[in-house]
């Protein structure tokens, strides 16, 4: 009688070779996946090791303060997964031959795992898509937890959770979105090596553009040296000057290169020095105040 090629006939007459090939089996698959693992596991250390070494030359408008963390947190995802793999491959490899040892067809065995693995391919093609996704987004590097991330409307906000099924974004207003990771096809970091902040002014028609365009770079150069923001501003401030004229007023832009993620506040401030030093001034606004985008 036989199953899946399995004869037992042969197996009851090689029982004490199998009783001593079976074990060896055992202990080298054992052997196999642990020096996997540590091989993985030291690759992942050099990794860390080869990004603070590129991170000693990278310059300082790309550095971030919590990139070593950063990296870390990528490695040990990688590392992880890439060690599971290797016990998977382990334990199958291992199984198969085990099963041959028994008396098992391994061809046979080949085309039941091949089939097995087209249903569960078939039956769970967005879980794997999702996973593969997930993966790609550690590996890249495309946004991790605590970057600030635009996934198109209405999904904008602060990441809390990435994991190989999908991330965890909390918007402006508390909300929790949850978002497969393969349903993500483009997203904007803001907060990925460093952002900028960018304010437009509309003064009235009438207003003195000149005299505006000049207040406006005299209340950055201040913001810049002020040592309450240096440490949050990592470029000097650009006046743009004029950029839109309708009859609604005149727009005047400025900005200025930031921390990661700073640039909210940046243009908070900026905004708030801009009205009180137009308002000391006398240069009138229009109606309306446009400003860069808002916070996330």
């Amino acid at each position: 009688m036989a199953s899946f090629g399995l004869d037992f006939r042969a197996v009851a007459d090689s029982t004490p070779h199998q009783a001593v090939v079976i074990p060896l089996i055992l202990l080298g698959a054992w052997f196999v996946n642990l020096g996997l693992r540590w091989a993985i596991r030291r690759l992942g250390l050099r990794m860390i090791s080869s990004a603070d070494r590129l991170g000693e030359f990278m310059p300082d408008q790309f550095r971030s303060g919590s990139s070593t963390n950063r990296m870390q947190a990528r490695t040990e995802t990688i590392t992880a997964i890439a060690r599971s793999l290797a016990s998977i491959i382990v334990v199958v490899v291992a199984s198969a031959l085990i099963l041959a040892e028994l008396g098992a067809s391994l061809p046979a065995i080949l085309a039941s795992a091949g089939v097995v693995g087209v249903a569960l391919g078939f039956g769970a093609q967005t879980l794997v898509r999702d996973m593969l996704a997930g993966f790609f987004i550690v590996v890249e590097d495309r946004y991790g937890v605590g970057d600030i991330v635009d996934c198109g409307a209405p999904v904008s906000g602060v990441v809390e959770r990435v994991t190989l099924r999908s991330t965890r974004v909390r918007d402006i207003n508390g909300t929790v979105w949850h978002i497969a990771n393969g349903e993500v096809l483009s997203v904007g970091n803001k907060s990925q090596s460093w952002s900028r902040a960018v304010v437009d002014v509309v003064v009235a028609p009438e207003a003195d553009v000149e005299r505006a365009v000049a207040v406006l770079g005299e209340v950055g150069e201040r913001l810049c040296a002020d040592v309450d923001w240096a440490d949050r501003i990592t470029g000097s401030l650009e006046v743009l000057g004029v950029i839109l004229i309708d009859p609604t007023g005149i727009t005047v832009r400025a900005l200025c290169d930031t921390e990661p993620a700073a640039q909210f506040e940046v243009e908070r401030e900026f905004r708030l020095r801009v009205l009180q030093a137009f308002d000391a001034e006398g240069i009138k606004l229009a109606h309306t105040l446009v400003s860069g985008a808002p916070p996330a």
